[in-house]
């Protein structure tokens, strides 16, 4: 649908033509608002999916965010730029405060069935630059952040520009992590983050 029409639960503020949301009539939502300053935009909520205290914002033209079917989300979602991507899979769990940053024109993707504790931040940009003393070129550019599939990331962590995390990892709480990792079932954990614990998953339920 138009993302001008009215939506019942749904505060939005659009400027901008073209702009799509996709929602179907599964989608619960509460204290959810939308806004939008662009053209060509598209949101997309997968069936059965739970938004509370949510806070969509898209400054640009052409970018997507999709949130998939039975998730349970709640924080901010900013994306600034143009042709850029937000994508969080089937299954996700979001507490609250979390907070996604895509801008510079690099993307987001979170696989399914990850657990979000609360108050965590994930950028693609530190949003301000690092310059070199001697050459002034800046230093710090922008990257994508690759989140798998059930991940588990705990209460205060920051998911910094070239992040990779790989399926079945847990990042500890107040963890920074700033690079990439390739080996899956891992606990990482620490100030830049780093490896501490292998072989590893992880259970929703206490067990």
């Amino acid at each position: 649908m138009e993302l001008q029409e009215s939506i019942p639960n749904l505060n939005t503020n659009i400027t901008g033509k073209g702009n799509t949301l996709v929602l179907p009539e599964t989608v619960s939502l509460r204290k959810v608002e939308l806004f939008v300053n662009g053209t060509g935009n598209t949101v997309t909520i997968g069936e059965n999916t739970n938004l509370k205290n949510v806070f969509i914002e898209i400054k640009g033209n052409n970018n997507k965010v999709y949130i998939g079917a039975k998730c349970k989300i709640q924080g901010h979602i900013l994306l600034k730029g143009n042709r850029q991507v937000v994508k969080i899979g089937s299954k996700t769990t979001f507490q609250h405060n979390v907070y996604l940053l895509a801008s510079e024109n690099k993307n987001i993707t979170i696989g399914r069935d990850c657990m979000f504790s609360n108050n965590i931040d994930v950028r693609t940009t530190d949003a301000h630059s690092i310059v070199d003393a001697e050459t002034g070129v800046r230093t710090n550019l922008a990257k994508d952040v690759e989140i798998g599939h059930h991940v588990w990331i705990s209460a205060g962590a920051l998911i910094s520009k070239g992040a990779a995390i790989p399926d079945n990892c847990i990042v500890g709480g107040r963890s920074v992590v700033t690079k990439r990792f390739d080996e899956p079932n891992c606990t990482l954990a620490g100030t830049p983050a780093k490896v501490v614990n292998k072989g590893v998953n992880w259970d929703r339920k206490r067990l």
